[in-house]
């Protein structure tokens, strides 16, 4: 019977971690989308300054995000996204044309992260 409780508890814990981990990757990744609508928005309004800030500090949240999400996530799944980060701050310091094209990109690998990640039981089964 013993086996059987350290079992259950094993099994408990690691669905509760990945609950949790499901929860925080979504999260974090709604934060950084809505992070891209703000930039979006100032682009098209002309204050490239105030998007080249936006830019720096998403990227500061997705440095964040990526050093601790590299422990439960595949790590090829984030190399485009931090390759996107890093290229969107240089387009939006350089006042580039290829910005509103490198935004929609990251957002749709965003949104791949964030729905790979949501538990459903066609994912699961």
């Amino acid at each position: 019977m013993t086996r059987v409780k350290i079992s259950a508890a094993i099994l408990l814990m690691l669905v509760g971690i990945s609950v949790f981990s499901s929860i925080w990757v979504n999260h974090s990744c709604d934060a950084m989308l809505s992070e891209i609508d703000i930039i979006h928005e100032l682009e098209g309004k002309g204050d490239i300054s105030a998007a080249a800030d936006r830019a720096r500090a998403m990227n500061a949240d997705w440095e964040s995000f990526r050093e601790k999400a590299s422990v439960m996530l595949k790590y090829d799944r984030l190399i485009e996204i931090d390759r996107l980060c890093s290229r969107i701050v240089f387009l939006a310091e350089n006042e580039e044309d290829e910005m509103t094209a490198e935004l929609a990109e990251l957002r749709d690998m965003l949104e791949m992260l964030k729905s790979g990640e949501t538990p459903l039981l066609t994912s699961v089964f």
